[in-house]
């Protein structure tokens, strides 16, 4: 009788202790789960803080190419014809017998200057970037480019466009600016075609030039490579993709894909 009341409570601390060692396993296991679950959370803030940095540094440094876009082109447009204007305006007071036609000229002149300023001013306003869409926002620049001789810039927009996040069309617009910029200061090119194609799931942007082309990896590896460098990482922040081919004589396509826009 003592034998079989030992075995039962043998088996009584032996169910206890499986007990409790379930139990325990089972604390720890819920203990691990919100741990790694408490890790996800951290590692999800500390991915939207790079990312939020990461767009914050970005929009920084579009601001200042932009910033010194204009200066070159208030140096070389602007700067120029307000120059001529002030020299006619001078040879007019040398020459008060001047033909009142004099007038029409110096006020032609300095309208031209006040329409480029006008259009700087229009590329450059964040607010007015964001007010538009994508394919306004394009052919405005189109145009601004066109009226200044410089090149002939071509666009053609396939698909619907979709609405786009304001800060995400900022940046995808200073990209495409960065690469007109870019046409217009190394190229030499006659024309420049802009093709924005919205597809199911992505955004297809091509900025094709038949200019002087160039070796990609060559000017990627210099210090004045780095407006291309901008643009494959701008379309990284978008979660997107940019490629860049060129050869000497053939050109320069740029191409940038951002998914689900």
């Amino acid at each position: 009788m003592q034998d079989a009341n030992k075995q039962i409570i043998i088996i009584i601390i032996a169910v206890i202790a499986v007990l409790l060692f379930l139990g325990i396993l089972f604390l720890i296991m819920i203990w691990a789960y919100n741990n790694r679950k408490q890790q996800v959370e951290v590692e999800k803030m500390q991915m939207k803080h790079d990312f939020d940095r990461q767009l914050l540094q970005s929009t920084l440094e579009i601001q200042e190419e932009t910033f010194n876009n204009i200066s070159q082109e208030l140096h070389d447009h602007v700067g120029q014809l307000l120059s001529l204007a002030k020299v006619q305006l001078h040879i007019m007071e040398q020459r008060a017998e001047q033909a009142p036609g004099s007038l029409k000229e110096v006020k032609d002149t300095i309208g031209q200057a006040m329409t480029i300023l006008r259009d700087i001013a229009k590329g450059l306003s964040t607010e007015r970037v964001q007010l538009f869409s994508l394919a306004g926002n394009i052919d405005q620049e189109a145009e601004r480019i066109n009226r200044s001789g410089a090149t002939r810039v071509v666009f053609h927009l396939e698909g619907t466009e979709r609405p786009m996040e304001a800060q995400g069309k900022l940046i995808l617009f200073r990209i495409i600016q960065e690469a007109l910029q870019n046409v217009l200061k190394h190229a030499a090119a006659a024309e420049v075609i802009i093709t924005c194609e919205y597809m199911t799931d992505r955004l297809y942007v091509s900025i094709c030039d038949n200019g002087i082309g160039f070796n990609v990896e060559e000017v990627l590896g210099r210090k004045n490579g780095l407006g291309l460098q901008h643009i494959t990482s701008r379309a990284a922040v978008l979660g997107g993709l940019a490629n860049i081919t060129s050869s000497a004589g053939k050109g320069t396509i740029i191409t940038i894909t951002i998914p689900n826009v």
